[in-house]
């Protein structure tokens, strides 16, 4: 009878492993078709603005920036020769400490959903100031972004790039933005994110023309 219950057990246990490796193995594939999505609509956004003519400032120019913010950026010959010139750019907005009237935000080529507890690299951060007694309210849609670009050089730089005096409206030409609504738990620092959270996007608002 004692030999029966430990093989009980082994197999209970071999069960219970088995499933937990599916589900996590399901996980990580629905977040990266998640991520994969997401970049797929910030693409096809920017293709569609650049057909009307508008030059754009790509993601993977950004993304050839190298350093620490112990070491300090480097930046490729292509961002150098923007830097200090007013740029549009299409990106997804992330709250720095201010989840409502926003005068300044984080930018990024993918959107999260928890913002103490995923940490994008530096070189996909990019931090935008609105122009002076200007706010937004945080969108789910990439939103176009128009300002002055500044490259922070330098070691202990905290973000290496700045947009300021910066104007916002949505992606697509003519589009609607719908307000992001966040969860109390995302504004939490030390925020462990369940496994739902990190792969369930949040189901959307009904959408309002942006004012």
């Amino acid at each position: 009878m004692r030999r029966r219950t430990k093989r009980d057990l082994v197999i209970l246990v071999s069960i219970v492993a088995i499933v937990a490796g599916i589900v996590l193995f399901k996980g990580w594939g629905d977040r990266n078709q998640l991520a994969d999505r997401m970049a797929t609509i910030r693409k096809q956004t920017e293709q569609e603005r650049k057909s009307e003519g508008l030059e754009l400032l790509q993601w993977p120019v950004l993304q050839k920036t190298t350093g620490t913010i112990k070491k300090g950026p480097t930046f490729d010959p292509k961002l150098e020769a923007l830097d200090k010139q007013r740029v549009d750019i299409v990106g997804f907005m992330v709250p720095l400490e201010e989840f409502r009237e926003m005068t300044e935000f984080l930018l990024l080529p993918l959107p999260i959903e928890c913002y103490f507890c995923q940490s994008p690299p530096m070189r996909d951060v990019m931090i935008i100031q609105m122009a002076k007694g200007k706010s937004t309210k945080l969108f789910r849609e990439p939103v176009l972004i128009n300002g002055t670009l500044t490259l922070n050089r330098g070691a202990g730089t905290k973000f290496f790039y700045t947009i300021s005096e910066a104007d916002l409206g949505p992606g697509k030409k003519g589009g609607e933005l719908t307000q992001k609504d966040v969860a109390p738990q995302h504004m939490a620092p030390g925020h462990q994110p369940t496994n739902d959270e990190l792969v369930k996007p949040m189901a959307p608002p009904a959408p309002a023309k942006l004012q």
